[in-house]
């Protein structure tokens, strides 16, 4: 009897990754409105982060075959310039139900990616070539740090932190 594992698979470690960032995301605006996804202490708000991520994540989706989060011209507003204000906010409450329905796409996607798949070579975001695989783990690091950032602006918008450390309730 072998007490050796084999090792995971990549597509196995990247639907891991994504979906803690699922979890991290859904956890951090858990209760916000949309009044709170505009608070800001000096950096981006909740609305321009999730505008962001899901800017980003409807490439995750066309990376793994799957439908974009959501395909609105509202996301523009989460471009290079901040969100400050109710005029060029974006749909907090339809952005935040589209951005979690999309999970299981995302993740059943990231499940159907052969080796070859991951293998495969797509243009890098900053120029040049990597791999579909590398490509899918940068962009999970990616929306980690952002789904981060979105726990700060709960915080500057009066609410208790949603991500305990294990043992915590």
């Amino acid at each position: 009897m072998s007490t050796e594992t084999a090792a995971p698979r990549a597509q196995d470690l990247l639907k891991s990754q994504f979906a803690f960032v699922y979890r991290t995301i859904g956890a951090n605006i858990e209760g916000m409105s949309q009044e709170d996804s505009l608070e800001s202490a000096g950096g981006n708000c909740a609305n321009w982060i999730l505008g962001h991520l899901t800017n980003v994540h409807n490439a995750v989706m066309q990376l793994v075959g799957e439908a974009p989060v959501w395909d609105s011209e509202q996301l523009a507003n989460a471009g290079f310039e901040p969100i400050t204000d109710a005029e060029t906010a974006i749909d907090w409450d339809t952005m935040r139900t589209r951005f979690l329905a999309s999970q299981d796409r995302c993740l059943a996607g990231l499940e159907r990616l052969s080796a070859e798949d991951l293998a495969q070579p797509v243009p890098h975001p900053f120029g040049g070539e990597t791999t579909r695989g590398e490509l899918l783990a940068l962009l999970a690091f990616h929306q980690g740090y952002h789904a981060g950032q979105l726990g700060m602006a709960r915080r500057t918008a009066g609410h208790a932190g949603a991500i305990k450390a294990p043992g915590q309730s």
